[in-house]
């Protein structure tokens, strides 16, 4: 075989391997979407199935409920949460933190505190750090955590393929990324209004 019969077949096997991953990764999205709908009490009015197909993320507004996504081996799981239950939201490029929004009320603080206390606090924090500025980007993920010492993250990629910031797919993916991170956000506010009510609400205790 010549030169150009090597690449062809090289070219070949690439395309092959592309189009058996895109149908593995199709079938793992339809599997996490017949499972949600069979989930009671929740009607998602927001969902997303990260871009490798492993995990995912589902949203009721109106009863106020998430539900965490994840694929493995065994089948899809669902972990249905409140909003309350929500510590933080991170968006990474490159394992780089580019944006963040953490509980900021005094409960809020003293759940991540308890987290810290449980040994994990150095995990949900671990891939933080200075932002690069650089013309391309391999990856971009999002990052929850939850009130949940055994299993405090959960991770949804939106892009693992090295693209330039200035292309379709980044801008794509990034926009999914903040769209997703802003309505965490959201939840999370909606959770320190609430203990500050609830804080304003209290009875003041004085010594007698």
């Amino acid at each position: 075989m010549d030169f150009w019969g090597w690449v062809l077949l090289i070219v070949f096997a690439v395309v092959v391997i592309a189009i058996v991953q895109a149908i593995g990764v199709s079938k793992k999205k339809k599997a996490m979407e017949e499972k949600l709908k069979s989930l009671p009490d929740f009607s998602p009015t927001q969902k997303i199935i990260g871009n490798d197909g492993d995990t995912g993320l589902a949203v009721d507004e109106e009863r106020k409920k998430v539900v965490l996504i994840n694929n493995d081996p065994s089948g899809v799981n669902l972990k249905p949460i409140t909003y309350r239950d929500i510590l933080s939201s991170e968006i990474f490029e490159d394992g780089e933190t580019i944006t963040k929004t953490a509980r900021g009320s005094q409960l809020g603080g003293a759940l991540i505190g308890g987290l810290a206390l449980g040994g994990v606090g150095a995990i949900i924090g671990g891939l933080s750090g200075k932002t690069k500025s650089t013309e391309k980007v391999k990856r971009i993920d999002l990052r929850i955590a939850i009130n949940d010492t055994q299993s405090p993250l959960h991770d949804l990629n939106f892009m693992d393929i090295e693209v330039k910031k200035d292309g379709a797919v980044y801008k794509s993916a990034i926009e999914q990324a903040r769209h997703w991170h802003g309505l965490i956000a959201v939840l999370i506010k909606t959770a320190d209004n609430e203990d500050e009510r609830q804080e304003s609400t209290k009875p003041s205790s004085h010594a007698e």
